[in-house]
């Protein structure tokens, strides 16, 4: 080919970069036009496929419309670069594999540049909008390359530029045919029947009579990051079957389950066993898979769990087996053929079929955010107490941020939280239950049954995108708190990951989102253990050098017999200051950026902590050891559209009602499973319960202790499991919260039976609340286990069921 391409003239002086820019801005602007209206088509397009009702649809489209020079602007920019890039490309006297290499170039490059812009309004990273990303890829390179490059390579005159501008539109309409056919919404994933904890619907085959199949915890390796770690499961030493027939309630649903042996059987036989899994639908085999069990690989520098990493059921290239109701489900383990079952004990071949459940996916309508259906930003700010908040009257500047938050919301000043530690107060957060409720208390009961309607999964089917960010390693998918949530974010492993890692995160997926209906959950853990408090709050505070006995381990290997010298409970009030006052300032960076994204008037904000932190005020530090006001006094604060502002509610509430109040506001339908509160219509119930199956009483560890505030009363009781219940005065405090905040001055041996009436109260709650309880809540396993012990969370054994029992 002739490397006369342009004007076809091998002598034509070839123009500067000036004139090349000038030459280029008309054509650019002609197909950056183009490109604006086929992004905004293409947008469009995809919300109505996706199933969104025609006014939202509308007022996304308006919303891109309002930001037409913007988007023009980027959209020229574009034009600009790929014609540049033609340009260059035919002057330098390319053939056509160096012109076509030219336009790949481009063509890459256009769509790089206009996915890359996260404020754009055509088009962000990701699914936002949804549908459209590929579409309007394809639609803003393909117009640039056939504009820019038709004219750039020699096709001029107002013929040419007509046929140009009819390739790109022709371009436009495929584009939005190519929507059209993206499939739509967001997926969504629901736990139609949880196999596992629903014992009734299986239908024992056969089993080995010294190991029952029964439900409990596989852990293949202690490896948080793979997928060995732990697993409700049924338990089926082989040769097992088990079978049920799939539910009326389960239509359209996919069995899901996974195979796997839990680690001690590694341990126990070196050699390895080979176990053979099999799935059967009404007597055919759907599924089969013979598994060879062996210790891990393990070296100086190396611990291979490859081979140990659950093998998942799988069909037609998906993870599940579909099946219909009426269906005959049946699960096997059997020894693979050759294997002497004789030469392995029952009792000790844990294997079995892990998170088995009948789970429907499918997808739903993604909707925008309006005053009436605001987004939802949740910030739980893990181990913060409420009285370190100056909202809350502390005397020191810690938390500017969080009190500008109050002065334009809701303040509740006697909120509880559910609990002293992280489990059963998160899941009820995300529940709107009691740990009694929701049966997530302890070790052996700490993973969240699916078969509740989380916050999220209520937020999600009304069209909120949702998502959650969490830097607690204990609040993760393995503990089932994940769920509906299309993203969830947290480091495996036991390190806490504090905000400045956390929040720039999201607040990258905030702003690829900020055009849809969202859900953020946000779990920051700055004022938690291990303290690392931000350089400038430390230096505002005047946190000052530790002393000469703080240990190098931190506030952690501090002992709690008592010994701690005054300079040391010193410096760990105000370490704890300095870290409070470092969550706030990323609180503030979140809040700015919904300023800035303009969301200000469709996003509610909720402020609140799973728990509090002794600080030595009862002679100990940390949390989950009892139930003193620091350890479950929370902060609670609302503001956003339809929320009072600038108020001040007092009497005791629990923050568990945060959950059912959202999904008010949201139009969403949570079940309450009982009484509950709107935090906004409702007056505050002036009662709060709590509890902790960790805490220690009279001396003795892992006791269950509940806790009630009514009125001006607070009392704690030592739950001993005994019937009748029998309240003696060494199970019971009494406090005045009127006239002894501090909980200082032990009331019981004059306000004893009112105390004993504040139990029965307890119990009565304690009965309404269990009423909920799926058949059984599955515990930790290895790796759960090892994680709690090695954040802290465990210290001097281990609860058997979670705490409670009078020797424990």
């Amino acid at each position: 080919m002739s490397d006369t391409i342009e004007g076809g003239s091998a002598d034509r002086p070839r123009s500067g970069a000036v004139e090349l820019i000038l030459g280029t801005f008309p054509v650019a602007l002609v197909s950056g036009a183009l490109m604006v209206l086929a992004h905004g088509w293409a947008a469009h397009a995809a919300h109505l496929a996706d199933g969104m009702p025609a006014d939202e649809a509308a007022l996304r489209a308006t919303a891109l419309a309002e930001r037409w020079p913007e988007a023009l602007v980027e959209a020229v920019i574009a034009g600009v670069v790929a014609s540049l890039v033609l340009g260059v490309t035919a002057r330098a006297g390319a053939g056509l594999p160096r012109l076509l290499a030219g336009a790949a170039v481009t063509f890459v490059a256009v769509g790089a540049f206009v996915t890359g812009l996260p404020a754009s309004p055509l088009v962000g990273p990701g699914e936002s909008p949804p549908g459209a990303t590929a579409p309007a890829v394809l639609l803003s390179a393909g117009i640039a390359l056939v504009t820019v490059g038709l004219v750039r390579v020699g096709f001029r005159g107002p013929l040419p530029f007509a046929a140009g501008v009819a390739a790109a539109v022709a371009a436009v309409l495929l584009g939005g045919r190519l929507a059209e056919r993206v499939e739509p919404g967001m997926p969504v994933r629901e736990v139609a029947v949880d196999l596992v904890v629903s014992p009734g619907l299986l239908s024992v085959v056969s089993e080995r009579a010294e190991a029952p199949i029964a439900p409990g915890v596989l852990t293949p390796a202690i490896d948080q990051r793979t997928d060995t770690s732990d697993r409700p499961s049924l338990v089926m030493a082989p040769p097992a079957a088990v079978e049920f027939v799939v539910p009326p309630g389960a239509s359209g649903a996919r069995f899901h389950a996974a195979a796997g042996a839990d680690s001690s059987v590694h341990e126990a036989y070196g050699d390895g066993v080979t176990v053979r899994y099999r799935v059967l639908v009404d007597g055919e085999v759907a599924w089969e898979t013979d598994f060879e069990h062996e210790p891990p690989v393990v070296g100086p520098r190396v611990f291979d769990t490859t081979g140990l990493e659950w093998r998942h059921v799988e069909s037609d290239g998906r993870r599940g087996i579909p099946v219909e109701v009426g269906q005959r489900v049946r699960l096997e383990t059997a020894f693979a053929p050759g294997v002497d079952a004789s030469a392995f004990d029952p009792e000790r071949m844990r294997v079995g079929f892990g998170g088995a459940a009948l789970v429907r996916e499918g997808r739903l309508p993604r909707r925008v955010a309006t005053p009436d259906r605001p987004n939802v930003v949740m910030i739980v700010m893990d181990t913060q107490r409420a009285d370190r908040l100056g909202c809350y009257g502390h005397d020191r500047p810690t938390t500017p941020n969080v009190d500008a938050l109050a002065e334009r919301g809701l303040l509740f000043t006697d909120a509880y939280a559910t609990s002293s530690w992280t489990w059963p107060s998160t899941a009820s957060l995300m529940t709107g239950l009691s740990p009694d409720g929701h049966g997530v208390k302890g070790l052996e009961a700490c993973t969240l049954s699916q078969g509740f309607t989380t916050l999220a999964e209520a937020l999600q089917r009304e069209g909120y995108t949702t998502a959650a960010f969490s830097g607690n390693p204990i609040v993760e998918p393995t503990r089932a708190f994940d769920q509906g949530f299309e993203r969830f974010e947290v480091e495996r492993g036991t390190r806490f990951v504090k905000s400045d890692e956390i929040v720039p995160e999201a607040l990258d997926w905030l702003d690829a989102h900020a055009p849809l209906r969202f859900f953020l959950y946000l779990q920051l853990v700055d004022p938690h253990t291990p303290h690392a408090p931000h350089p400038g709050e430390a230096a505002r505070l005047a946190l000052g050098p530790p002393p000469p006995d703080w240990p190098e381990a931190g506030l952690n290997a501090v002992p709690m017999d008592g010994s701690a010298s005054p300079a040391v409970r010193a410096y760990a009030d105000r370490l704890y200051d300095a870290s409070v006052a470092t969550g706030d300032r990323w609180v503030g960076v979140l809040l700015r950026r919904l300023e800035e994204l303009g969301l200000d008037d469709r996003t509610i904000v909720c402020f609140t902590s799973d728990h509090g932190e002794e600080l030595f005020e009862h002679g100990a530090h940390g949390h989950g050891h009892d139930v003193w006001d620091e350890l479950v006094r929370a902060p609670l604060i609302l503001a956003g559209p339809g929320i009072p502002r600038g108020e001040r509610r007092g009497g005791a509430v629990s923050n568990r009602f945060v959950a059912p109040t959202i999904a008010r506001i949201a139009g969403a339908d949570l079940p309450s499973y009982g009484a509950t509160y709107d935090l906004v219509q409702d007056p505050p119930p002036g009662r709060a319960w709590f509890e902790t199956a960790k805490g220690k009483f009279a001396g003795r560890p892992y006791q269950l202790i509940y806790g009630l505030r009514e009125g001006g009363l607070v009392v704690h009781w030592r739950h001993r499991d005994l019937a009748p219940v029998d309240v003696a005065d060494s199970d019971l405090r009494v406090f005045d919260a009127q006239n002894d905040p501090a909980q200082e001055r032990d009331l019981v041996s004059v306000r004893g039976e009112e105390a004993r009436e504040a139990v029965a109260r307890i119990l009565e709650l304690r009965r309404e609340a269990q009423e909920s309880l799926p058949p059984m809540v599955i515990g930790a396993g290895a790796a759960g286990e090892s994680r709690l012990r090695e954040i802290g969370y465990l210290d001097g054994g281990r609860a058997p069921d979670g705490g409670g029992g009078e020797e424990r």
